[in-house]
């Protein structure tokens, strides 16, 4: 197996067995000790706490599926462009949880190290989350659902 296929296949790995399997087991064999993930929300600096930001996805959409749309990797450097549905149970930014289904949509770029993950850069479409929810923003109307789950 290339360089390439195995760090895709450890992208790959990270969001349907870690993310979509509740497994946070297997994030030592995918991610170096000192990895790094930024974001919007800042930085997680070492396993444990990418192991808490999994945990917190997990806790605040406890009904969700991830889906890799694309992977590209070119040797120590890759990207990957995701969505995730997921029903909204949990309170989002201090708004209370609508019962709404809502797709995030994400761009995450990743170096390599070791044949892990070095470090990533996570892109959320954060505002089309809120529009979901029926959040009133600036730029357009909020786009509520036909039928709400129950």
């Amino acid at each position: 197996m290339t360089a390439e296929n195995s760090h895709a296949s450890l992208i790959h790995r990270f969001y349907e067995q870690c993310l979509n399997q509740y497994d946070s087991s297997i994030l030592p064999e995918i991610f170096t000790p000192d990895a790094i993930a930024h974001s919007g929300t800042g930085d997680a600096h070492g396993l444990e706490a990418i192991r808490r930001t999994v945990d917190s996805v997990h806790a605040l959409f406890p009904e969700h599926r991830f889906t890799v749309e694309d992977v590209v990797v070119n040797g120590e450097k890759g990207a990957a462009r995701w969505s995730m549905t997921a029903i909204n149970s949990s309170p989002i930014a201090g708004i209370p949880p609508t019962g709404r289904p809502i797709t995030n949509r994400a761009v995450v770029f990743y170096r390599f190290a070791d044949q892990k993950i070095a470090e990533l850069w996570l892109q959320v479409d954060q505002i089309g989350v809120l529009r979901q929810i029926g959040v009133p923003l600036p730029g357009g109307p909020a786009v509520v659902p036909q039928a709400a789950h129950q």
